[in-house]
């Protein structure tokens, strides 16, 4: 639920973005919205497009996806602005790039969403919508701003040992969904299961280990353990054996298709309580995750396309018609919420860059919406990509990488194996030029758009922190009755 601090983020927000309606209760609360439907946003973390069956993958065990795929439109092409979760999720909330809504950060040294933008769920809380959240990870705290414009937002600070699973997850959601007070809900869904560790339920397990028993789970130091030797200075490794391989893709698969199975009886609780009719549903991920394609394991290393191409799913209401089933063309995940305030007649913010999906949808274009940018590491120097209706062109910052370009067809290399960046060096200079001409402007305009204060959201600071609000929630000091307290 809603804790002290997020109150106070709310707060701060509503005094910067006047244009909209912050109001956490009370008389001057939007007038609710006539439409009754429900917009389900549904995040799966770290899960690679090619996770999936409807994706083309083979023994994935995703069936229920695969249906909502089946019923609606597939993008083949979606790619997300961030290699790792903050960024990634902040850019789907407010529609824009890292650089400008400023939720970056590396290690546990994270800034929270700017105040400066308003966020999805302030937009549609303003237009009359209820709005709920759950989460599921350290990175999607209340204390970076994630939880603005939530009128609930049940956030667990979930880290690779420690989670709240797919099952589980969904029942905090169903909660939510089915206390709706008979007014459109934007309800966002945050599922953990498929980041490491990698310990699945053991029905699932079996699908995948190919009959290996132990290790029962993997976590980040068994999978480098695995592996070769590490190389300190760019921490890359040569990847583990063939077998070992395969075996901790397995455990991923798995971690994936119980996450599957949790949204499975998600579908069928809404049919069950009569509203799936009415529900608009999206489905995505916030980034894939590497398995030595390039050297790499996990995530937030690098911006290659097993991290930024992500699967995205939309399945209309169905008095809404679709007449296109897959579109081929790149989308970005910004491109998200400008479809759904279209489809709910919300006008969009000029903060959000993106566009609305609809016209690709309705097949009255086939055009891409507009430049593929991504940027921001977790870890090490960052990294700034470009990505066309072609080509994947990837510039490291570092001033002496042995490697600062990088260019591949994607549409013969989907894996990038082969870089294109000496055969064709008329095309990298031309994307090169672009490159810097957008990221260029978007410094220049990030400069006037305030950075919060960091967060140190390492497992230990927020022990500390949960053990406070623990001790101030037991004196009374809620986050509903707090009336007007800020932290300076």
């Amino acid at each position: 639920m809603n804790t002290p601090f997020s109150r106070r983020t709310a707060l701060k927000a509503a005094a910067t973005v006047p244009f909209l309606s912050l109001s956490c209760g009370g008389s001057d609360r939007p007038a609710p919205t006539e439409d009754d439907s429900l917009i389900l946003f549904l995040i799966v973390d770290t899960v690679r497009w090619d996770a999936l069956g409807c994706y083309g993958r083979q023994g994935a065990r995703t069936p229920n996806i695969d249906a909502l795929a089946e019923e609606g439109v597939l993008f083949e092409q979606a790619i997300s602005s961030s290699g790792w979760t903050l960024p990634s999720v902040a850019s789907m909330l407010t529609g824009t790039w890292p650089a400008l809504h400023k939720a970056t950060g590396k290690g546990t040294r994270l800034t929270p969403i700017t105040a400066d933008l308003p966020t999805a769920g302030e937009v549609f809380q303003a237009n009359g919508y209820e709005t709920f959240g759950v989460a599921n990870a350290a990175f999607l705290s209340p204390m970076l701003g994630l939880d603005r414009g939530f009128d609930r937002f049940d956030h667990q600070a979930a880290y690779n040992y420690e989670i709240r699973r797919a099952d589980a997850t969904v029942q905090v959601a169903l909660e939510g969904i089915r206390a709706q007070g008979g007014r459109g809900m934007f309800a966002l869904v945050h599922f953990f299961d498929p980041h490491l560790n990698y310990d699945p339920l053991e029905e699932f397990r079996e699908l995948f280990a190919g009959g290996r028993a132990e290790p029962r789970s993997l976590t980040m130091q068994q999978c480098f353990a695995m592996a070769g030797e590490l190389n300190p200075r760019e921490k890359r490794s040569e990847p583990p054996s063939q077998t070992d391989l395969e075996f901790m893709r397995g455990l991923y698969q798995a971690e994936v298709a119980a996450t599957d199975a949790a949204i499975g009886k998600l579908v069928d609780s809404l049919k069950e309580l009569g509203v799936w009719d009415k529900t608009t549903v999206v489905l995505t991920a916030d980034h894939g995750e590497e398995f030595w394609e390039h050297g790499w394991f996990e995530h937030g290393h690098t911006l290659y396309d097993e991290l930024i191409r992500i699967p995205l799913i939309v399945r209309l209401r169905p008095d809404r018609a679709r007449n296109v089933a897959v579109v081929e063309n790149h989308v970005r995940t910004i491109d998200i919420m400008p479809t759904l305030f279209e489809l709910s007649g919300i006008q969009q913010p000029a903060s959000f860059e993106g566009s609305s999906l609809l016209p690709l949808i309705d097949g009255t274009t086939t055009d891409a919406p507009g430049p593929a940018f991504s940027q921001s590491t977790l870890y090490g120097i960052d990294k700034i990509s470009w990505r066309t209706s072609r080509y994947h062109f990837i510039y490291d910052l570092m001033k002496d990488s042995a490697k600062p370009i990088e260019l591949y067809d994607w549409t013969v290399d989907p894996y990038e194996q082969n870089d294109l960046s000496e055969k064709l060096p008329e095309q990298a200079d031309r994307m090169k030029r672009r490159l810097f001409a957008f990221a260029n402007d978007l410094t220049r305009r990030a400069q006037s758009i305030s950075t919060p204060r960091w967060e140190d959201m390492s497992p230990t600071k927020q022990a500390e922190r949960d053990k406070y609000l623990e001790m101030i929630n037991d004196l009374g000091y809620d986050g509903e009755n707090r009336t007007g307290e800020e932290e300076e």
